[in-house]
């Protein structure tokens, strides 16, 4: 679960003592096979995963067979909090990938939460990014050119892997297709391929087998006006600012 709590530590500086309440969870590691299912659209969601290694995408398929991939899992992602609400899952979630999964029911995980704020506050705090990384997917297919897109989106998915597993690489293995890339971003595999040829020409990027590296990330980062803010990965000590406003709370009941 390292790669997860490295994750979870981006919001939060989180102590031995706290991670001892969450390895103490109910919890069955699961290996899924690449093109399997591990959420259904309309199944009831009862569970919550963790993926522990591997590339998975969270999507919504048409009557007609049109796929939107609306988010990439990556390694340390967490899904699906409807668990909490005890609610059908209204998207599917497939693996790329071999996954390693932790699968934890909902009412310990619940219970988990009740009784740790700090893990309650990181978890929020990863919820909190995913909403943020929706709105920009949003702006991403709305407004932006077809190379932007792709700009954007390589640089987002290249911050989160790095951000969960520490690994500072320009190179990021990404087992994606040009049709996973297209059904992400409203265009044609065709047209992703053309783009991405047009990117390798200009020096932005090179690929090879399953990955691609980021030969000029600031440059890339410029022409796509991808700012990294939305991602929410400047660090937040929770731990010291809730001890800072006891402490003041504690102050002011002492001079008064």
């Amino acid at each position: 679960m390292s790669v997860f709590k490295r994750r979870l530590g981006q919001y939060a500086q989180l102590g031995d003592d706290v991670w001892t309440v969450f390895d103490e969870l109910e919890r069955q590691d699961h290996v899924f096979e690449p093109d399997e299912d591990i959420i259904q659209a309309g199944d009831r969601a009862s569970k919550v995963f963790i993926l522990q290694s591997g590339w998975a995408i969270r999507y919504r398929l048409l009557e007609d067979g049109r796929r939107q991939i609306v988010n990439f899992m990556l390694p340390g992602d967490v899904f699906d909090l409807q668990a909490l609400g005890d609610l059908k899952a209204d998207h599917s979630v497939t693996t790329v990938t071999e996954c390693h999964v932790a699968v934890i029911p909902a009412e310990p995980f619940i219970n988990m939460l009740k009784s740790s704020g700090m893990l309650a506050s990181a978890f929020w705090w990863s919820a909190v990014q995913e909403e943020s990384i929706l709105r920009e997917q949003i702006v991403r297919i709305g407004r932006r050119s077809a190379r932007e897109r792709i700009g954007h989106l390589l640089l987002e998915l290249h911050r989160r892997y790095t951000g969960a597993t520490g690994q500072q690489v320009d190179r990021l293995t990404m087992p994606l297709t040009r049709a996973d890339i297209a059904d992400a971003l409203g265009l044609t595999p065709v047209h992703v391929s053309r783009t991405m040829s047009a990117m390798r020409r200009s020096g932005l990027i090179s690929e090879e087998k399953g990955a691609i590296t980021l030969e000029d990330r600031d440059r890339l980062a410029r022409l796509s006006y991808f700012d990294m803010d939305y991602l929410h990965l400047k660090k937040l000590n929770l731990l010291n600012r809730i001890a800072t406003e006891r402490e003041h709370e504690r102050s002011s009941i002492d001079i008064s």
